[in-house]
């Protein structure tokens, strides 16, 4: 569906009867009202599963609703529905989301229409905003996914269950970003890396930026490649400088002065949607929190991608050294040092 978007001359929305003084408002301004921001909330399509293809793949959407003669160009909808919820920017981002917990996923829906082109948008900015979208059925989660990522039809896989085929389709792109998520880990030897089928969630529900994670094979091993390893150490001035800088600057929460630089930090990732543990790795660059509490006696190298991004940091994962290696996903606070990038052996 996501290729017949992209390739449809108009992709035309009827939204209920309920909004259409939300699009008269817009056919005459740029901008809506607040009461118009809780009629949006409430709309079924703002939040479900194929909204994200229907809108980010489109060449030219237009936005309607029942029984009203009003018809809204896409970008103009997204551009008033954009600059509205930007004028909420005097007050914490924790307070929109818990007010318009919907419109702020669209919100990163909107980023990623304006800045990512049609195949062009990494996995785990796919997965990080279909997190927070609805379906009726549970592999309607994965096809529109697939649609958001590539012309490949669901239907050419009959044999792979649709996460399975969802990861099976970014391998084939060389986009291995689908690995930050919260997901457990497969046991099969050299697969340790990969997230078992069945759910997917990313490991940070929140809008990233960058390419995707690249990697290659050599010798029936996987190499992530423009990696930065990373040691258990203390955090050094640089790192803590900029931990201390982004959540100064970050409207993200309300910082309380009882908490250490890595409360506060963790507090914020809460905010943001995040579900792992608390118990933190720190790093001279900053730090890594993981899905599921890590093991400390082991050899542990936290490992941090750097062509996919957030502001405060990137996606992770950790390599436990034993008998066997083991992998946990996580999110990195801290500075992203692109130039010590290498590849690296993952088994």
């Amino acid at each position: 569906m996501g290729f017949i978007y992209s390739r449809a001359d108009e992709v035309i929305v009827v939204l209920s009867n309920t909004a259409r003084p939300v699009l008269e408002r817009m056919s005459t301004s740029d901008r809506v009202d607040l009461i118009h921001l809780g009629i949006l909330e409430g709309e079924e399509w703002i939040v479900r599963a194929w909204t994200y293809q229907e809108a980010v793949n489109s060449r030219t959407l237009y936005i309607t609703c029942e029984e009203s003669h009003a018809i809204v160009p896409g970008s103009h909808f997204l551009n008033c529905l954009g600059y509205t919820l930007s004028r909420l920017g005097a007050g914490l981002v924790s307070d929109k989301r818990q007010r318009y917990p919907r419109l702020d996923a669209f919100e990163d829906l909107i980023a990623d229409y304006m800045i990512a082109g049609y195949q062009e948008r990494s996995a785990l900015q796919v997965m990080s905003n279909m997190d927070r979208r609805t379906q009726r059925h549970a592999e309607d989660h994965f096809y529109a996914m697939i649609g958001a990522i590539s012309t490949v039809r669901a239907s050419s896989c009959p044999t792979l269950d649709a996460c399975e085929a969802f990861m099976s389709l970014c391998e084939r792109k060389g986009d291995y970003s689908f690995i930050y998520s919260a997901a457990k880990r497969d046991s099969t030897p050299s697969k340790r890396w990969r997230p078992v089928s069945g759910d997917l969630p990313s490991i940070l529900p929140w809008h990233c930026w960058g390419e995707g994670q690249p990697a290659h094979e050599d010798s029936g091993f996987l190499y992530l490649d423009m990696m930065l390893p990373l040691e258990n150490s203390p955090l050094e001035d640089e790192g803590r400088k900029f931990v201390e800088g982004w959540l100064t600057s970050s409207k993200t929460r309300a910082i309380e002065a009882t908490e250490s630089l890595q409360q506060s930090a963790y507090s914020a990732l809460r905010t943001m949607g995040f579900n792992g543990s608390p118990q933190c790795l720190s790093t001279t660059h900053g730090y890594f929190f993981p899905a599921e509490p890590i093991c400390i006696d082991r050899e542990i190298v936290i490992l941090v991608a750097t062509m996919v991004r957030w502001t405060f940091g990137a996606p992770g994962i950790a390599r436990c050294s034993g008998n066997t290696d083991s992998y946990t996903a996580g999110v990195f606070f801290g500075r992203v040092d692109t130039a010590s990038a290498v590849s690296v052996q993952m088994s």
